[in-house]
């Protein structure tokens, strides 16, 4: 992906208008403009100025960094996208793409019966928001443009994030949470969300997956079920694999 269109689609991802990241770096609106769409260079100087705005890596745009997003108080990326578009958008194929270590998280509200009526979902549990974290330390908090929208009311989704995983030759930790009613509203009202508000999760998840340092590949899958499969002793096994 181009830098300009690195930087139009974090704009558009983070809702912010051309004329609000024009007035804040103290450029035209007119060439930020054309500066996405290719037409003007702007300085370095000015996108290292941009960058911070859209929680893009200034790092990065250095050559300094392979993941192009970061957040520099630490807080919670968020990014909104196109409920058309959620297989096919571009942040999302960068981050799959750009990260080595990556936990996903499908986040389900609790659904009533009258819920699934009115969407007409049978599914156990659809796909609301995504909670990402890199190796970096970001977190990212993705849900669709409209708040009454979900990204994914079947399992498309996720396999749509292991294939892309798989195509960088990347494994990765997804799995589906039901979180509260609380959280839920919280993130679909978007503006009060906070990286605090999924320490709790983070932290039962890690007791969870303690000696769980990262998902494992299907390779390392296949080498596991092999040693159960033969009956081998585990310590003797990573004996000799270690000569």
């Amino acid at each position: 992906m181009r830098i300009a269109e690195l930087f139009r689609r974090a704009r558009e991802a983070k809702g912010l208008k051309q004329s609000e990241i024009a007035d804040q770096c103290g450029i035209s609106r007119s060439a930020l403009a054309r500066f996405e769409t290719g037409s003007l260079r702007l300085a370095e100087e000015t996108l290292l100025q941009i960058a911070p705005l859209l929680d893009i890596d200034p790092e990065f745009l250095r050559g300094n960094a392979t993941i192009p997003f970061k957040s520099q108080t630490g807080s919670l990326i968020k990014f909104v996208v196109d409920k058309y578009h959620v297989n096919t958008d571009m942040l999302l194929a960068t981050i799959l793409a750009r990260c080595d270590v990556l936990e996903i998280y499908y986040l389900t509200p609790p659904l009533t019966i009258v819920d699934r009526i009115r969407h007409l979902n049978v599914v156990a549990n659809p796909t609301y928001a995504l909670l990402m974290s890199d190796e970096a330390g970001n977190v990212y908090l993705i849900r669709c443009k409209s708040p009454k929208d979900f990204l994914a009311w079947d399992d498309s989704l996720s396999s749509w994030h292991s294939e892309q995983r798989k195509l960088t030759g990347k494994s990765g930790h997804f799995e589906q949470l039901i979180i509260s009613k609380e959280l839920f509203e919280k993130i679909r009202d978007w503006q009060d969300i906070y990286k605090a508000d999924f320490d709790s999760l983070f932290n039962q998840k890690a007791e969870n997956l303690i000696n769980k340092v990262m998902a494992l590949s299907e390779a390392e899958k296949k080498l596991i079920l092999f040693v159960r499969e033969q009956h081998l002793d585990p310590e003797d096994a990573i004996q000799k694999l270690q000569q």
